[in-house]
């Protein structure tokens, strides 16, 4: 990190050193000095003051419990900078997958009896039709489809290799697929 004596005090790394031997002032003064560009910087990513706000808090929280060990020379601002723009974009990503589950369930259209009642039976008919596959079929679907694992860790569970697996999810998703055209439910 980069020297840093500023004209209002102490460098950032002898004030850290400070606090760290439990002068809390110390820390009120790395506040003071580091707050109001944070602010600055985090709402011209964020575009709100609120969440600026949130954002800075937190990279100050973070500097107390995890912050770097530094010279007392050093510059604690490009830290806390970096801290500051990563915690900014996770918010910003978070708040961008939050509009975009908003806006799905918004534009959602109302489910009416006798769709949900067709929903059903077609459920109820793979359901069905997923028991009768051969034992090692079913099971391959099962942990891919339900608990999401890959092939390597289904291979684990049926004691064959991923690419056996691969083939093994392929012939049961083709005979099920096969009997739900048959029902008619595809």
């Amino acid at each position: 990190m980069s020297e840093r004596k500023t004209d209002s005090g102490p460098a950032d790394g002898s004030l850290l050193a400070d606090y760290r031997n439990g002068n809390v002032s110390a820390f009120d003064l790395l506040v003071d000095r580091h707050e109001a560009p944070l602010l600055r910087f985090a709402a011209s990513i964020l575009r709100e003051a609120t969440k600026a706000e949130d954002v800075v808090q937190e990279s100050f929280l973070r500097l107390l419990r995890k912050g770097p060990d530094v010279g007392s020379e050093a510059s604690l601002g490009p830290w806390l900078f970096r801290v500051c723009r990563n915690l900014a974009y996770d918010m910003k990503k978070m708040d961008t997958r939050e509009a975009a589950r908003r806006e799905k369930v918004a534009y959602e259209e109302p489910i009416t009896p006798d769709a949900q009642s067709e929903q059903q039976e077609v459920l109820s008919l793979v359901q069905s039709e997923l028991q009768n596959l051969p034992e090692r079929e079913r099971e391959a679907i099962w942990l891919k489809v339900h608990e999401g694992w890959n092939y390597a860790q289904i291979g684990e569970v049926l004691g064959v290799k991923p690419g056996t697996v691969g083939w093994i999810v392929h012939e049961g998703m083709n005979r099920l697929t096969a009997r739900l055209r048959m029902a008619q439910a595809i």
